[in-house]
């Protein structure tokens, strides 16, 4: 939040201040510092007044993390998962494997992640800077994570925890697509959960797909869906009945 608005400030002030992010937190670390989106949230939606504006910095020091409360570390993990569902298998299967030590804020494994999040986040952002197509992707799990955000005022989940939701709404619908295993599936819910990360919420269907129409991958009435092929394959789907996605919901029991 302090990178977003500082970096929204920098934008904007003077027509545009050199900027540098020292990200403390891990969510940071991993994602929003890098990539140049700065931008505030409204109360119906997130990141609704925002520009790009590129870092001629980013200083990522994995000691601060010692500090972070378990809860806001567990958040910023969600975002790596995310790095390796949509890009990089080996980084999803190295999180499966070192969870613990990384939740015990061990130096090796952090750095690993901190620098393999960023190195995939960047080459997504080189090729498409102000997401014209391909850095959509980087939205996996996000579309319903926002929502869920706003519905619950931006108090109830961190973005994290949200997005750990999100990611596992898009791959049960990318299940039902026939887009990937039910393995997959079950794979990332495992590790979430291993994490401590949540994987359900028990939100009203209507009031979300409601406060997905103001999001920002709202295109001529239809909604774009970043969805997985297997994990580190993605690919962007438009979902315009919305009984398929309160289908998904309905069968993770979700009220409707």
């Amino acid at each position: 939040m302090i990178g977003d608005l500082a970096g929204y400030a920098a934008a904007t002030y003077l027509r545009g201040l050199p900027l540098i992010q020292v990200p403390t937190t891990l969510l940071a670390q991993v994602d929003s510092s890098v990539g140049g989106k700065v931008a505030v949230n409204l109360s119906e939606g997130k990141n609704l007044v925002g520009v790009f504006h590129q870092p001629s910095l980013v200083v990522a020091d994995i000691h601060t993390l010692k500090s972070l409360p378990p809860r806001e570390l567990r958040a910023g993990l969600a975002e790596v998962v995310k790095h390796g569902m949509i890009a990089d298998p080996e980084l999803f299967g190295y999180l499966e494997a070192h969870v613990d030590s990384i939740l015990r804020v061990e130096e090796e494994p952090l750095a690993f992640v901190v620098e393999r999040s960023c190195a995939i986040k960047a080459r997504v952002v080189e090729q498409d800077e102000r997401e014209e197509g391909l850095r959509a992707i980087l939205n996996f799990g996000h579309t319903v994570g926002h929502a869920l955000e706003a519905i619950t005022g931006y108090r109830r989940l961190l973005h994290g925890e949200a997005v750990a939701i999100g990611m596992v709404v898009a791959s049960m619908l990318s299940v039902r697509r026939g887009l990937c295993e039910q393995d997959d599936l079950l794979r990332l819910r495992s590790l979430l959960e291993r994490i401590g990360l949540p994987t359900r919420l028990s939100a009203n269907v209507k009031s979300l797909l409601k406060t997905m129409n103001y999001d920002k991958k709202m295109k001529n009435q239809v909604i774009y869906f970043a969805l997985t092929k297997g994990i580190g394959h993605v690919t962007l789907a438009a979902i315009s009945d919305p009984d398929e996605l309160k289908g998904v919901l309905a069968a993770a029991g979700w009220p409707s």
